[in-house]
């Protein structure tokens, strides 16, 4: 007689890595479907399904569907590590924020376009209720709007901020100078590593509000379109806590003229190892002097360098050739080579970093530029930079050069 039991379906009885190996190889639709056929599915299901929870603008599942699902769903909360919201929805971010979630690591909110309104007195109920995320350790946070300003931040939105665990943070297009009213001690991310901010605007008191907590910081990326907030020898003294620590430093400055033109000393930062700069502003315009440029270099570099980037070194000329070497100004027709030149005092920068390196920068191992790939002048360079151990390197617009922290020690 057969047996009335049930027999247990073998995929139940492998262990639960196998399990979520196998599910993996599903799409999410599928996925979802085999979690509504048992009990014992959804269990195994549920953990790897809502591991990760993205949102989409302008569907039923963007951040306020999100929240109304965990409202109806609360078991879920303690299932999420990773947010990936597409808006910044200025009543449910915040009222999505006043829910911990005991296992959230990262949360990464970027908004394209204008996000929606809501006045001084509703802002500041919603951040009253907003909670720190006791395990988040990365937060990405931009507003990239269509006005050219950046997004206006006030003080009371801090909170949104303020997680004691993290260990990266990354804000673009917002202007948060009102966090400069806080207390010194408002941030307690002891353990930051990575601080980027992306065409932001701020004082130095609100930069100094993220930077002061930590003595851990080893990534550090300040990127401006337009002149800087404050001038740039002030940089360095904001990082002065992170001096032994910090490993990667990128300065995307693409304005032309520093605030004061004094330079910015690294000397005291042991360990900085990669440093992308705009030359005028380490230097200030003295550079442009050859008998000045052992001085500064000695006085402005970071001592132990090995890689570095020089921003926006601007070609001096252009020159348009055809196959039979004539020389037109003005944009290349089709058919035409683009040939650029360095300005004079950025080639006899580069020229006496290579021949110098060994009583100057003796860790230096790359020096790395834009357009060098169309430029005539390091063409006399490459063999000078292969006797002295230097790779001199172009980098296309394309690029967005990430040196790794164990790459960098091994140079």
């Amino acid at each position: 007689m057969a047996s009335l039991v049930p027999r247990r379906a073998p995929f139940f009885s492998l262990p639960l890595e196998i399990q979520w190996c196998i599910l993996r190889c599903l799409n999410l639709r599928d996925q979802a479907s085999f979690l509504r056929t048992c009990r014992r599915a959804r269990d195994i299901v549920e953990p790897l399904f809502y591991r990760n929870i993205f949102t989409k603008v302008g569907t039923h599942n963007d951040t306020a569907g999100l929240l109304a699902f965990l409202q109806r769903r609360p078991h879920v909360i303690s299932l999420v590590h990773f947010l990936i919201l597409d808006e910044f929805h200025p009543v449910a971010y915040r009222q999505l924020m006043a829910i911990e979630f005991p296992n959230l690591e990262s949360i990464i909110a970027k908004h394209d376009g204008e996000p929606l309104q809501i006045d001084d007195e509703k802002r500041q109920s919603l951040n009253e209720f907003v909670r720190e995320q006791p395990r988040l350790t990365s937060l990405t946070f931009s507003i990239e709007r269509e006005d050219p300003n950046p997004f206006k931040l006030d003080e009371d939105d801090a909170i949104m901020f303020r997680h004691r665990k993290l260990r990266r943070m990354r804000l673009s297009y917002v202007d948060f100078s009102a966090f400069g009213r806080l207390a010194a001690d408002y941030f307690q991310h002891v353990d930051l590593r990575g601080f980027l901010i992306d065409l932001c605007w701020y004082d130095y008191e609100a930069l100094d509000r993220f930077i002061s907590p930590t003595v851990q910081l080893q990534n550090v990326l300040i990127s401006h379109n337009d002149q800087l907030p404050f001038s740039e020898k002030l940089y360095p003294t904001l990082l002065d806590r992170a001096r032994e620590s910090l490993r990667i430093l990128d300065l995307t400055w693409r304005w032309k003229i520093p605030l004061e033109d004094q330079g910015m000393d690294f000397t005291g930062f042991p360990n900085l190892h990669f440093l992308r700069v705009p030359p005028v502003y380490l230097l200030s315009s003295a550079y442009m002097e050859d008998t000045a440029l052992e001085e500064l270099i000695r006085t402005k570099f970071p001592p132990n360098l090995k890689m570095l980037l020089l921003e926006n070194i601007v070609p001096r000329s252009i020159r348009v050739m055809n196959e039979r070497g004539f020389v037109f100004p003005g944009y290349p027709p089709p058919g035409y080579t683009l040939e650029l030149a360095l300005m004079p005092r950025d080639y006899q920068l580069i020229r006496f970093l290579i021949t110098e390196k060994h009583n100057v920068l003796p860790r230096l191992k790359y020096v790395l530029m834009y357009y060098m790939e169309i430029m005539h002048d390091p063409l006399d360079l490459y063999p000078l930079a292969k006797e002295n151990g230097i790779t001199l390197s172009p980098l296309y617009a394309t690029d967005y050069l990430t040196p790794l922290l164990d790459w960098l020690d091994e140079l």
